[in-house]
């Protein structure tokens, strides 16, 4: 047994060592992300893509690098939508593909874009899905918080406005 998961005895007591818990990639991409904003690095890019494994973690992973890469970007605004709708889309691209998703954030001309595209051959279901509910006139949740959404190809987009623009002057 590795030394640090022995139990340890002191004074005729046993004790477990705390056992250290390793970080998925998609935590340490998070923190590593996290740290890049907090010394500065990042804090200029207007625009950041990572590329998240297929695993549980992508979900929190995804909502944790979107909210510090928004503060960083100063749009507190924005952060909780942002925060809900790329949950939803990272979630639902994993159930559906089951492989490595890239995440793609960027602000220009007022509108922050958020893009999330699976890397399955096949076509994306989750864009599938979400078109064909488009067409049918159900309210997906990101047609009702944000600017504008879409499908294309395999990605599934969204953006939310930014500063004193307005959905109307996207349109």
């Amino acid at each position: 047994m590795p030394a640090m998961l022995q139990p340890r005895t002191e004074h005729g007591a046993t004790d477990q060592q705390p056992v250290l818990r390793l970080l998925s990639w998609n935590g340490l991409l998070a923190m590593g992300d996290g740290l890049a904003v907090r010394a500065g690095w990042a804090g200029q890019d207007r625009a950041v893509s990572w590329l998240l494994s297929a695993r549980p973690s992508a979900v929190p992973g995804a909502r944790r690098m979107t909210a510090v890469r928004l503060a960083a970007w100063g749009l507190h605004e924005q952060a909780e939508t942002a925060d809900l709708l790329v949950g939803a889309l990272v979630a639902n691209a994993l159930r559906n593909a089951g492989t490595r998703i890239r995440l793609s954030l960027w602000v220009e001309d007022g509108l922050l874009r958020c893009e999330v595209e699976d890397d399955s051959p096949v076509p994306a279901a989750v864009a599938r899905c979400l078109a064909a509910a488009q067409r049918a006139g159900h309210d997906p949740v990101l047609a009702r918080l944000a600017c504008c959404w879409g499908v294309a190809g395999k990605v599934v987009w969204f953006e939310l406005v930014t500063g004193e623009r307005s959905c109307e002057q996207h349109a």
